[in-house]
């Protein structure tokens, strides 16, 4: 399967539930440790980076393959009790690398798109010049937490609204969100499945998740790991993002990708995103 994720990388400088440490971050390169561990894929990530992150690229196939400049977005994360606290640096190094003909082409042979900014940077004229080029069987996933944010002049992140979902959702397939990204997330759910047709992914913490189409609603439960097992839980809501449209893809079947991407979030929280590994025959069963 041809995967692109579309958005950006970032330096995470973390202390979550029981560890502190600097590492690559972003959904982008969450998603990508978790494919390149499930089977026949081929992941390309496009994002602007800085000489500051080749430290951390190692073996990622991300486009461009030079950096634009010195400088890539960083994040400091510090999570307690599944609250997280953000400052947010070198924003001005996130505007989105230029359509050319090799971006066409790595979307043009796209099995599944996602666009997972960490800032509101990518406009609808962008975004629609970009899902143009993908074609019928494309499933294009939105994780809109970047567009949910907000920044003030020390480098805080703050909650903001999705200004621009009226012209970007008609554009997707699928929305991938957490509950708390707005104050009433499942009622705004429903609002969207019906308004633009799409699938709406609610993730409800230990509770698991409920998928919101405009004719049903599907609760997809999980099995709840206590907070003192929790290595580290950074990166576990993209985690279920790339599991369940992996899975999607594959069966079209919303209980199945549920069952898959909860399994699949639920084992990477014994580990820090450099250590993940996943139990495949586990996640099948």
């Amino acid at each position: 399967m041809k995967i692109t994720i579309l958005g950006h990388v970032c330096i995470d400088k973390n202390t979550s539930e029981n560890s502190s440490y600097t590492a690559a971050g972003s959904p982008a390169m969450f998603m990508n440790k978790i494919f390149k561990q499930l089977p026949d894929n081929q992941v390309t990530i496009i994002a602007p980076y800085g000489t500051d992150f080749l430290a951390y690229k190692n073996d990622v196939n991300i486009y461009p393959k030079n950096p634009a400049g010195e400088k890539t977005l960083i994040y400091e994360n510090i999570t307690k009790a599944g609250t997280r606290q953000q400052k947010a640096h070198n924003r001005e190094a996130a505007k989105p690398v230029p359509i050319n003909n090799q971006t066409r082409e790595i979307i043009a042979e796209s099995d599944i798109v996602f666009l997972a900014p960490l800032t509101a940077n990518y406009s609808p004229e962008y975004l629609r010049n970009i899902f143009s080029l993908t074609g019928s069987k494309t499933l294009k996933v939105l994780l809109p937490q970047g567009y949910y944010r907000d920044f003030d002049n020390k480098d805080n992140v703050h909650t903001g609204s999705f200004k621009d979902a009226n012209e970007i959702l008609p554009l997707v397939d699928m929305v991938i969100v957490s509950e708390q990204d707005h104050a009433d997330m499942p009622a705004l759910s429903k609002k969207w499945a019906s308004k633009y047709k799409i699938i709406v992914i609610v993730t409800l913490g230990e509770k698991g998740a409920i998928a919101v189409t405009s004719k049903k609603i599907v609760r997809l439960p999980t099995r709840a790991v206590s907070v003192n097992k929790i290595v580290d839980s950074v990166g576990s809501g993209d985690i279920f993002g790339a599991g369940f449209a992996y899975q999607y893809q594959q069966t079209h079947d919303l209980n199945k990708a549920g069952r898959f991407a909860n399994e699949l979030a639920r084992q990477c929280l014994y580990y820090t995103p450099n250590e993940i590994v996943i139990n495949y025959q586990v996640l099948i069963h």
